[in-house]
């Protein structure tokens, strides 16, 4: 297994260095990992924290700006990179996951993260990303919170406190691996960053067959 890396709190604010402060700032900024596999367009100012675990795992998390909406204030737009039948250990928990395709990790993340509560807003279906066949849906969820959590929080169906989960992904498959694009919203604030997210798609451009794989 390869050695986990970690970056916390760069800000893509530094790509918009060659600006004049008196001009107004862009909305958007090109973003080139630093593995150079993938280029896309994130929210002009948004902090980038990246995690890896060598070639086979990788996520990049762009947190924008407090929203109490959003759980924890954190509004976020995510990559992450899987390589197939590769395990990799999990920052938090320390357990190891592994997935053979996209398919499965759609399956499993389904099955295992949302669970049976879980509502497909938008069924899995295909789109085309980066010139290729990508899986997209929108999936929504309560998540229970302990007592004291302020942002995001709403009432389940029970009554309860709980984030009701409204979360986007898009599957990018490749032959190494796939790519995964993330907007872990709640339901209140899904519609605020959604058009950042499509922006977010849309310039997704995949420029190698994962960190390690050669040039597209």
């Amino acid at each position: 297994m390869g050695k986990r890396t970690a970056l916390f709190g760069t800000s893509i604010l530094v790509l918009g260095i060659a600006l004049f402060s008196a001009c107004r700032p862009p909305k958007y900024v090109s973003y080139v990992s630093a593995a150079g596999d993938f280029s896309t367009e994130a929210p002009y100012g948004w902090q980038v924290f990246y995690d890896a675990d060598g070639s086979d795992y990788f996520n990049y998390t762009f947190i924008g700006p407090f929203d109490a909406d959003f759980y924890r204030g954190a509004p976020s737009l995510s990559v992450r990179w899987y390589a197939n039948d590769r395990p990799h250990e999990l920052p938090v928990s320390f357990e190891e996951e592994s997935f053979s395709s996209g398919e499965e990790y759609i399956e499993k993340t389904l099955r295992e993260v949302y669970g049976a509560d879980a509502f497909l807003e938008q069924p899995v279906h295909k789109v085309e990303v980066s010139g290729l066949v990508a899986l997209h849906f929108v999936v929504s969820s309560p998540m229970p919170v302990p007592a004291g959590t302020r942002y995001g929080v709403a009432r389940d169906n029970q009554g309860s406190l709980a984030v009701i989960r409204q979360h986007a992904y898009v599957v990018v498959p490749m032959d190494n691996g796939f790519y995964v694009l993330i907007y872990p919203a709640t339901r209140a604030g899904f519609p605020k960053f959604h058009d950042h997210f499509k922006q977010f798609v849309n310039k997704f451009h995949a420029l190698r067959d994962g960190p390690a794989g050669q040039k597209i």
